[in-house]
């Protein structure tokens, strides 16, 4: 039996009066898991800080779609 099946089966033998006691342990699950999500602008922060490889993106996005217009006049 897979752990979900076996999590479901458990779940369904409790006494109703329990199951808010089980959403709400799900929701604190749930709001644990979105903590570990590490947080992207401080990735994208680190990788803008990353000399070398914006060079590379630079030469790159340059190559490939032309440098870009100057906008001054």
């Amino acid at each position: 039996m897979t752990d979900r099946a076996e999590l479901l089966k458990e779940i369904d033998m409790l006494p109703s009066k329990y199951f808010v006691e089980v959403l709400d342990f799900v929701g604190y699950l749930r709001q644990k898991a979105l903590n570990e999500i590490p947080d992207d602008a401080d990735a994208y922060k680190a990788m803008a800080a990353d000399v070398e490889r914006e060079q590379a993106a630079s030469e790159w996005c340059n190559a490939y779609f032309g440098p870009p217009h100057s906008t001054k006049q």
